[in-house]
C-alpha cells in the first residue's frame, strides 16, 4: 500500500483521532500535528505482524535505542553512545524526567514555543523564565539575561531544535554559543529534537555534536506520524550521563510496545 496515496475527505472523516473529532463536519481541521497520510509500509508491516501473532506485551527498549543510533549516524553522521540512552514514554515526559534528575527549579524557554512546555513545567512545579526569539532566531543576549535572572536557583534550559512552531533550524554557531553561555552560568541544557528528521540538505545540527554536557530527546513520532504510538529516546552526552542513566526501569516501561515497534521500523 502506497503511504502517499491521496486520502479523500470522506476517508479522513472516519478517523477517531482528536484532529477529526474536535469540530463538526463543516470545519476542515488544520490545527494539530497529525498527518493526513497512511503509514509507511515498514511501520504498518511491523504493527500488523505483531497483532497477527498476538505479540502485545512489554517493550524491549534496546531495539529502539539501536535503531535511533543507526538513523542518527546515517542521516546526520552523528554517533551517540547507546549506553547513555534510555527509552522514555514520549519527548515531553522524557524531558520532565531529565529535569527531575537535574533537580531543576527554573527552566528557561524560547517563546513562541510549543504550548505544552508551559503546561508540563507548571504541572511539575518549576518556574519558567522566558528568552523570546528575535526575528525567529535565538536571541543570545536575551538568553544570557534569562540565565542571569534565574540565579541562584538550579536552572535548566529546554531548547526546541528545530524550533516549533517557527520552523527555525538553529545553526552550529548558534548552538555553540548556547553551550558557552550554559557553561558560563552553570545551566543544564535539555534539547527537544523531535523535528530533526523533517529537515533537509544537512541543515539540522544535533546538539550533542557541539556540546557533550547535555541531554537530547529523539522520537520518530513527528516525521512518521506516530503520535498515537508513544515512545521516545533520551540521550545524554558523556558530561550529563547521570541525568539519564539513573532513570528507574519503570520509565522505559512506560513507552508503548507498539510505539517501540513502530518507531524502530521507521528509523
Amino acid at each position: 500500500m502506497n503511504p502517499l496515496r491521496q486520502l479523500s475527505l470522506a476517508d479522513l472523516r472516519t478517523r477517531g483521532s482528536e484532529k477529526w473529532r474536535a469540530y463538526p463536519d463543516d470545519v476542515l481541521p488544520l490545527w494539530v500535528a497529525e498527518m493526513d497520510t497512511l503509514l509507511a509500509d515498514p511501520v504498518r508491516a511491523a504493527l500488523e505482524t505483531a497483532i497477527a501473532s498476538g505479540d502485545t506485551g512489554y517493550p524491549d527498549p534496546e531495539v529502539y535505542v539501536e535503531a535511533a543510533a543507526g538513523f542518527a549516524k546515517t542521516r546526520w553522521d552523528w554517533a551517540f553512545d547507546t549506553d547513555l540512552a534510555r527509552v522514555v514514554p514520549d519527548v515531553m515526559q522524557g524531558a520532565m524526567e531529565v529535569l527531575h534528575a537535574q533537580r531543576a527549579e527554573v527552566v528557561v524557554i524560547n517563546p513562541p514555543v510549543y504550548p505544552p512546555y508551559y503546561e508540563y513545567l507548571a504541572h511539575t512545579g518549576r518556574r519558567v523564565v522566558e528568552a523570546p526569539l528575535a526575528q525567529g532566531r535565538l536571541d543570545l543576549a536575551a538568553l544570557e539575561r534569562a540565565f542571569a535572572e534565574a540565579r541562584p536557583a538550579r536552572t535548566s534550559y529546554l531548547l526546541c531544535s528545530p524550533h516549533n512552531p517557527t520552523g527555525t533550524v538553529h545553526t552550529a554557531e548558534e548552538l555553540r554559543a548556547v553551550a558557552g553561555l550554559a557553561q558560563e552560568y552553570g545551566v543544564r541544557v535539555v534539547v527537544d529534537e523531535i523535528h530533526g528528521p523533517l529537515t533537509y540538505d544537512g541543515a539540522f545540527v544535533p546538539y550533542l555534536s557541539v556540546d557533550d554536557d547535555a541531554v537530547v530527546l529523539l522520537s520518530a513520532s513527528k516525521a512518521w506520524n506516530l503520535a498515537g504510538l508513544k515512545a521516545a529516546v533520551a540521550v545524554a552526552g558523556p558530561g550529563a550521563a547521570d541525568d539519564v542513566t539513573g532513570f528507574p526501569e519503570l520509565v522505559s516501561m512506560g513507552a508503548s510496545y507498539f510505539g517501540v515497534l513502530s518507531h524502530t521500523a521507521a528509523y
